[in-house]
């Protein structure tokens, strides 16, 4: 190894240093934009609703709001999307805070007053609010506050929005749903069945094919894991039924075919386990029927020419409650032959009349 001079070696190390720092530089810079957007919005709200930010206590944000606005919607609305737009900047920092902010934001556009005065805002929140509790920071920081701000967020968006905002909002909702399903399952399938229900209106499927089709097959992945059929069979097969008619209609079968094969396949998945049909014992006969019309349907047949014999496929499959009554009819066999045993038993037992004495038959010469 050839040795290297001092000097060369003082000029490789200023030049190393300097690479790292423009290489590092922005990412500092980057933080330091971000450190400051986050606290010039904090600083652009009033005193009292800044502390209350800070606070991280959702019911003392939304009493300050309604405080502050006095009564006007209006007012009210923008004090709401101010807030909502300083959750979604601390969601980096402080995700617990972010939630607790966004929560507060949404119960105040709840209100019908400030939907119908503050379309704008109740928008900006709607959509906002979604983009927080959708979040992986958000979900793993507080699940359950998470999947609460959810089911609040999609309930204004049904009320309030159009179907495109609609249909993305239920999307989020629903991907939140998938990952808690493992922590939270009745929470995740509940949430799940509130997202499908929300864009089952055909109105909602023409809009939004698409993000309609990746509701369904978000939901249906949910509803055959056995931890969501065990705690919540119910809203599994009512999940089931909806997500089988979603992707039965035409514009959104058209928009993913393979997805909605693959929803088709697990909602009869779904219902066909035996806790789904203990609690619903109707659901299976439902599902079948869409699927069956579904294979005639000449839309879905036009766009998939694979779709009636996929369809049949699935339908194919034996159902769990085949198989339970086979089992149970081999399994008296046995006893209706054991009984009859008995019942032989019992005659020869019970017989009075005195035995016949046979005559032996000698096959050699008497002795």
């Amino acid at each position: 190894m050839y040795p290297i001079n001092r000097s060369v070696r003082a000029v490789l190390l200023a030049g190393a240093a300097m690479t790292f720092g423009m290489g590092f530089a922005p990412v500092q810079q980057a933080m330091a934009q971000q450190t400051a957007q986050t606290g010039a919005t904090i600083a652009s709200l009033p005193p009292a609703l800044r502390a209350a930010v800070q606070s991280g206590n959702a019911p003392v944000i939304q009493q300050t709001i309604q405080t502050l606005s006095g009564g006007n919607p209006q007012q009210a609305g923008a004090l709401s999307n101010a807030v909502i737009r300083v959750a979604e900047q601390l969601l980096a920092t402080n995700p617990q805070a972010a939630i607790a902010a966004a929560a507060a934001a949404v119960e105040i556009v709840r209100n019908t007053g400030v939907q119908t005065s503050a379309p704008q805002q109740t928008e900006s929140v709607v959509t906002t609010a979604a983009r927080i509790f959708v979040s992986p920071s958000a979900v793993a920081t507080n699940p359950n506050a998470t999947s609460a701000l959810a089911t609040a967020t999609l309930s204004v968006a049904q009320a309030s929005q159009g179907p495109a905002v609609l249909a993305s909002v239920a999307n989020a909702a629903v991907n939140t749903a998938e990952r808690i399903v493992q922590t939270n399952p009745a929470a995740a399938v509940q949430l799940a069945a509130q997202a499908v229900q929300s864009v089952s209106a055909t109105s909602t499927a023409q809009a939004a094919p698409t993000q309609v089709s990746q509701v369904a097959t978000t939901a249906a992945r949910i509803i055959v894991t056995p931890e969501a059929a065990r705690v919540a069979p119910q809203a599994v097969a009512t999940v089931a039924i909806s997500v089988t008619q979603i992707v039965s209609n035409p514009a959104v079968y058209q928009a993913a075919p393979a997805a909605a094969i693959q929803v088709m396949a697990s909602a009869y998945t779904a219902v066909s386990q035996p806790t789904v049909q203990a609690a619903s014992p109707e659901a299976s006969a439902t599902v079948v029927s869409t699927l069956t019309a579904a294979s005639t349907n000449v839309a879905l047949n036009q766009t998939n020419a694979t779709n009636p014999a996929q369809i049949n496929q699935i339908l194919a499959r034996p159902t769990t409650t085949t198989t339970t009554t086979t089992t149970t009819q081999t399994a008296q066999q046995p006893q209706a032959t054991t009984t009859q045993t008995q019942q032989t038993n019992t005659n020869t037992n019970t017989n009075t009349n005195p035995p016949v004495e046979e005559t032996p038959i000698l096959t050699g010469s008497p002795i």
